[in-house]
This record gives structure tokens, C-alpha cells and sequence, in this order.
């Protein structure tokens, strides 16, 4: 997750704080990939899936409208995802 959908936050002087953030889609790419990878779907019943049930997810983990959830709970995320 953090090396190919995750972002470094930075602080006011640009210096990367270690604190790693999914947008909006970078999570819906990753949920994308993974309804292929763990659950077998082709691209058109994976893009199905992630049409149909992504924004509840997201919505539900992004309670405070911010558009970027920790990737720390990615795992959390998918899981609900995909339930």
C-alpha cells in the first residue's frame, strides 16, 4: 500500500513527516486491485463491485470529509470493502 498507493504528508516547510495518506483515488484503485487479486474478479465485475460499494466505504472511513485516510487503515478499509 505505501509504496504504490500511499503519499507522504509533509509539513509548512515541505520536510516529509512519515505519516503516509490514501486519497480518495489512490483507495479506490487499491480496492480496485484487490477485488482482482484476493477475489478472482475480472476488470468488468471488479469495476462493478468498486462502483457499487467503494463510496459507502469511503464515506464511512472518511468521517470527517477530509478526502485522505491514514493507510494504516487500509486493511480495516478493504476488509469492510469487500464484506
Amino acid at each position: 500500500m505505501i509504496m504504490t498507493y500511499a503519499a507522504e504528508e509533509k509539513d509548512k516547510e515541505g520536510v516529509p513527516t512519515g505519516k503516509f495518506m490514501m486519497g480518495k483515488a489512490a483507495a479506490e484503485r487499491a480496492a480496485t486491485e484487490v477485488c482482482s487479486t484476493h477475489k478472482g474478479m475480472n476488470k468488468d465485475d471488479a469495476a462493478a463491485y468498486v462502483k457499487e460499494f467503494f463510496p459507502r466505504t469511503w464515506v464511512h472511513f472518511d468521517v470527517n470529509g477530509g478526502g485522505f485516510i491514514e493507510v494504516e487503515k487500509m486493511q480495516n478499509f478493504l476488509r469492510f470493502f469487500l464484506s
